[in-house]
């Protein structure tokens, strides 16, 4: 099978959302019922191409195919969820029409040391706006203090590119 040809069985594994889309904890199982699992294959060909060696995945880290960012012309840009012990991250990823790799960013996710978790949530708006809100719950706090909270945002271009835009305090 061809690149070209690999690469559009990989993007088949991403469903078309409506945006805006909110990433979060909590709807990783929808993504994980509605969309084909990714192959071994497509996931050392597509998503680690260009990762670095010290960047390599452990034995258990799994992918889970998100979404496709509706109506881009010049590229594909999607979304997927990579999960490991104590971590994970919703990561959109954007390609050339050839399935090259040209940005990709952590956009939302969860990192837990066994005693504080910092956990962020992401929507993606209509106009691929990406609005980030991240906190942090330390020690053994039941409630979470949303003063603690930071948020960010980042665009994806009309060329692929992903920038961050700002971080409000």
């Amino acid at each position: 099978m061809t690149r070209a040809q690999s690469f559009k069985v990989f993007l088949k594994h991403f469903s078309p959302e409506k945006l805006p889309i909110t990433l979060s904890d909590e709807n990783i199982s929808y993504f994980d019922r509605k969309n084909r699992p990714l192959s071994p294959d497509v996931i050392r060909q597509f998503i680690l191409q260009d990762q670095d060696a010290e960047e390599e995945d452990e034995e258990m880290t799994e992918y889970i195919a998100c979404n496709i960012i509706p109506k881009t012309e010049n590229f594909y840009a999607v979304v997927y969820w990579k999960g490991k012990l104590l971590e994970y991250d919703y990561i959109i990823a954007s390609y050339d029409k050839n399935g090259v790799l040209l940005n990709r960013k952590v956009i939302a996710g969860l990192r837990s040391d066994g005693e504080n978790v910092k956990r962020s949530v992401a929507t993606i708006d209509k106009d691929w706006i990406v609005s980030i809100i991240a906190g942090e719950q330390v020690g053994q706090e039941e409630r979470y203090d949303p003063l603690r909270s930071k948020l960010m945002t980042m665009e994806l271009m009309a060329n692929g590119e992903i920038i961050f835009n700002h971080s409000v305090d």
